[in-house]
């Protein structure tokens, strides 16, 4: 395994504050991993010595269960890091799989929090980008959620749904009895049928909510 150069790491945010001498001497604590395409890099559960630095390639990150699901996250590709939540020695959260050949620098753990002393600002920048890796985290959760939110509450529609005057009917049904029922909040149970109303799929009106369509199965 040889060092990376400064060149590896020219144009990669994380290092935007360093002066050429002080990137030049940075390198010198990395060591240059690469990994074939389709190689698993890391395996959930995995305590992780080595905080990497993408040099190029790209990874994805995914979940599997004992069955052999999987549930394919995001991909990250040159500047990102891979793990971050493993810095205090904790087991790694989600696997990692090479999308293409890849090329990564290395730096053991605890040279890496001696560089981020030496290096506020180098912490700082760090820091952000775990911020804006937790914001998308949170987002793409929040949308997974609400999918599944979505299709309990049009099934629950449906199934409490009473044919009146020709049309599929539910009485006396509030954006909290529904959220009781379907493990949501009232507010998450609100925007689905907003957004329902706006599709033309129902008509609310005095705590009644008239199925004017079928709803489809995926918002």
């Amino acid at each position: 395994m040889t060092a990376p150069t400064a060149a590896d790491f020219a144009g990669i945010p994380l290092f935007a504050s360093l002066s050429p001498a002080e990137l030049q001497k940075a390198t010198r604590l990395f060591t240059v991993r690469t990994y074939p395409k389709n190689a698993i890099v890391a395996v959930e559960g995995d305590r992780l010595d080595q905080f990497n630095i993408i040099l190029s390639g790209r990874i994805q990150w995914f979940w599997s269960d004992d069955a052999g699901h999987q549930l394919k996250l995001s991909i990250d590709g040159r500047g990102s890091h891979f793990a971050d939540a493993t810095l205090g020695g904790e087991p790694i959260l989600v696997s990692v799989i090479a999308v293409d050949d890849l090329r990564v620098a290395s730096i053991p753990m605890p040279e890496l929090r001696d560089l981020l002393l030496r290096h506020p600002k180098l912490a700082v920048a760090l820091l952000m980008d775990v911020v804006a890796r937790l914001r998308r985290s949170i987002q793409i959760t929040k949308t997974l959620s609400m999918e599944e939110v979505y299709g309990r509450v049009v099934k629950l529609l449906l199934a409490r749904a009473v044919e009146t005057d020709g049309k599929l009917v539910v009485e006396r049904s509030t954006h909290a009895d529904i959220g009781h029922r379907v493990g949501a909040s009232r507010e998450m149970v609100g925007r689905i049928l907003r957004d329902l109303a706006r599709g033309g799929y129902i008509e609310t009106a005095r705590g009644r909510i008239t199925i004017l369509r079928k709803p489809p199965r995926r918002w």
